[in-house]
């Protein structure tokens, strides 16, 4: 579905816990069939139930089994075990969903899609066997008008076609169509129009098809038949059979398309009605495998993007039939929107042309009561993992569809311009390959994990692996096995490094080090933990306010039977603290805690501080900026800094740490978060804008300081870590502030990273 947004984030009504899991099994076992995959997980994985097959599939990687899970006897509808072997047949992945991830008043949700087979009622046209299948040619927009047309955005929404101030043009394509009697139908081996009347649900207990209210289609209006051939090139831009034509045509291209990066994906043909609902809304229904399109201020199946987003839904489904729970809401939305958004791609690129590439549904999205277009490119978005994710819901203030959506088209852009026209084929390959063998309750990075994996094995010779990394690290999405905690980035010699490696989730047996480029080590071996401290001394004297870097290289298994594992971090840190001009302000300030307002509204925090600095000197690389907090979710908070001239900078933005108290130092010459403030005047008010976003914990703002660096301190004889000079200016408070739709998404469950992992 578009453009449905909720006002009330999918993490206030809901509990997320954990997601899948992958396991790479050490040897070579091969199963041959769905018996032998059972066999195998019973053997392997006897604490998670019984097993029975649900359904199996084959890729260009080899087969995937797909299982049912049934607790002392008793089916569990979000969980599922999918064995992956190569061609050969041997186990390669496990991909196991063992827990619930959708939780309603404490009970475990059914998606209906799943559980409750639906078919349209609706007219069909004459049998494929009744005639014959001839090529016709046919005038479309390709692929919308506004494009072709390179016409620039409307300031507000047009509400009718009749708006749009250009002439219709059109562009001819050939396509299949069924010749039977005397007429000419919108049908072929892949796709079918219908005319639509109701949906029909299966009632059990009775064993009886009633209709469903589900949805709001429009009234019977005939199935289009042509007389002529030439009929379907003369049509004008409004008419209701162009409308058909539209549909039509690019489900055909789409679905050609498909078959020819090699995978079939449909065994009988894909139905649809262009002029399908009454309202301004298309679907796609997994029972009946039918798209159907609204005919709301422009009808939806006029703009190429909206036809092959809701075909795109049909696609996945084909690939993982039981694609529910989890994060597959807004997964789904996103993949739609990069499937429409590679294909308006593609043909542009043909063309020589970037126009608004990195947008989509860029005719429709500005028809209605309001600009509804959605991004490809939302560099804002982050990842929040006990979130929910629903279809078309923000977490964090940014759409979970644009999240999802953003590093796949932004890899398939990096791929194209390093690698050229063949790119297109090889990602869209890679994205559709890497969701064979998921299952029910999959989260956004455990088809990250796939993905990787996928892209390192089907093109081991391209950087499509590095260029997804890179963009998935942007949005956090890739989940790592552990995360390497230091309590600052500015590290004070007089005292040893703390260094914590943690669990992210699943634990793991490790034996590895972490070493500092200077040669200092801690050697971490150890069984199943939550939490490995190490403590590393380190002579800073030759490095003093220099950076250096700290590198994990950390091998890990998971259990005896499987692989052993291998995990690398990276980072740079400073050496000595820095001691700013300014003296500290003890502020020791409560922050507001999140809320929700009686009608469900969420609303953020709020509280502003003011530093106030008399000196005429202009903002150096020198510039300086320390924050101390006490909070029991540091990833609640979100910090802005504001200089006297209104220059804004994001400096803490929901950041995980396992302790409830840390000190934050930015220099503009290490950190580019203070980069933007370099060369504006230093004398003036700067404001501390903190908000908390997540409901529960409170927390304080301590001290903070802001000013030029005036040395470090292992450039001092004393060891003294923390700035201690005073400040009678007084900063100014605030009260709870309501982000409205901006934070309506779920980083309340971000709070509890720590807390429910996996």
């Amino acid at each position: 579905m578009k453009r449905r947004y909720s006002l009330i984030a999918a993490a206030l009504i809901s509990t997320g816990v954990s997601a899948g899991e992958w396991d790479y099994p050490a040897g070579n076992q091969v199963v041959s069939d769905a018996a032998a995959a059972q066999d195998y997980l019973q053997r392997h994985y006897p604490e998670a139930g019984t097993v029975s097959l649900r359904y199996q599939t084959e890729s260009k990687l080899g087969h995937q089994y797909n299982f049912n899970i049934a607790v002392d006897g008793e089916y569990q509808p979000q969980r599922a075990l999918v064995v992956h072997t190569d061609k050969d047949g041997i186990v390669r992945r496990v991909f196991k969903s063992l827990h619930d991830t959708i939780i309603r008043n404490g009970e475990a949700t059914k998606a209906s899609e799943l559980e409750s087979p639906r078919r349209l009622k609706a007219q069909y046209p004459p049998s494929l066997a009744s005639g014959e299948v001839v090529t016709a040619t046919v005038n479309v927009v390709d692929p919308d008008l506004r494009t072709m047309d390179r016409h620039v955005a409307p300031e507000l929404p047009w509400l009718d076609v009749a708006d749009y101030p250009n002439t219709p043009r059109f562009v001819e394509r050939n396509v299949e169509v069924l010749k039977s009697g005397e007429y000419y139908y919108l049908s072929n081996s892949r796709v079918t129009q219908v005319d639509a009347e109701y949906l029909e649900e299966y009632q059990p207990d009775s064993k009886t098809w009633v209709k469903s209210g589900s949805a709001s289609f429009l009234a019977p209006e005939g199935i289009v038949q042509f007389s002529q051939l030439s009929e379907l090139n003369t049509l004008t831009f409004a008419s209701n059979d162009f409308t058909q034509v539209m549909a039509f045509y690019h489900i055909d291209e789409s679905l050609r398309y498909v078959e020819s990066l090699g995978y079939s994906l449909f065994t009988e043909p894909v139905v649809f009605d262009g002029r399908g609902l009454s309202n301004n809304n298309s679907s796609y229904f997994l029972g009946p495998k039918a798209a159907m399109f609204g005919i709301g201020g422009s009808p939806d199946a006029i703009d190429a993007d909206i036809v092959i987003h809701e075909l795109a839904h049909g696609i996945h489904y084909q690939i993982v039939s039981d694609w529910a729970y989890g994060h597959s809401g807004a997964m789904a939305e996103g993949f739609a929107d990069y499937w429409a958004g590679s294909a308006s791609y593609r043909k542009l690129h043909q063309q020589g042309s970037k126009f608004e590439i990195d947008t989509v549904f860029n005719w429709d999205g500005y028809f209605g009561n309001r600009i509804s277009t959605r991004s490809l490119w939302n560099q804002r978005a982050k990842y929040f993992e006990t979130s929910e994710y629903r279809a078309h819901e923000s977490v964090g203030g940014e759409l979970g569809d644009e999240l999802w959506s953003t590093p796949l088209f932004q890899t398939l852009k990096q791929g194209v311009e390093k690698y050229g026209e063949e790119a297109f084929t090889e990602i869209d390959t890679l994205v559709l390959e890497s969701m064979f063998g998921l299952g029910r309750g999959m989260k956004m990075h455990d088809l990250v994990e796939s993905m990787l994996y996928t892209a390192k094995t089907l093109y081991p010779e391209k950087e499509y692996y590095d260029i997804l990394k890179r963009n998935f690290a942007t949005h956090g999405l890739e989940k790592a096995p552990f995360v390497l905690e230091v309590d600052s980035r500015y590290v004070d010699p007089a005292q040893p490094m703390a260094v914590r490696l943690i669990a992210n989730g699943r634990q793991a047996s490790v034996d590895g080090t972490v070493t500092t480029s200077s040669g200092h080590q801690a050697v971490i071996k150890q069984d199943k933990f939550s939490v490995a401290n190490q403590r590393i001394q380190i002579d800073g004297k030759a490095l003093c306010a220099k950076p250096f870097e700290l590198d994990a290289n950390i091998g890990y298994q998971y259990g005896p039977d499987l692989r052993m594992l291998n995990w690398t971090d990276n980072r740079t840190l400073i050496m000595g603290i820095p001691q700013l001009s300014q003296p500290l302000k003890v502020q020791n300030s409560t922050l507001p805690d999140a809320s929700l307002a009686g009608n469900g509204t969420f609303n953020a925090g709020f509280k502003s501080f003011n530093f106030i600095i008399n000196d005429k000197q202009t903002v150096t690389e020198d510039f300086g900026v320390y924050l101390k907090f006490q909070h029991q979710q540091m990833s609640d908070l979100q910090v802005e800094l504001v200089s006297p001239s209104g220059v804004r900078q994001t400096l803490i933005a929901n950041p995980r740490y396992s302790l409830s108290e840390k000190r934050f130092y930015w220099v503009a010459k290490h950190d580019p978060q203070l980069r933007a403030f370099v060369g504006e005047p230093l004398n003036g008010t700067w404001r501390l804008e903190v908000s908390d976003v997540g409901l529960g914990d409170t927390g304080t703002l301590v001290e903070w300081a802001i000013g030029s660096v005036e040395r470090y301190s292992c450039e001092q004889k004393t060891d003294s870590t923390e700035n201690n000079k005073t400040n009678n200016k007084s900063g100014t408070g605030g009260g709870a502030f309501s982000w409205g739709l901006w934070l309506l998404g779920g980083l309340l469950l971000w709070r509890r990273e720590q807390k429910h992992t996996h």
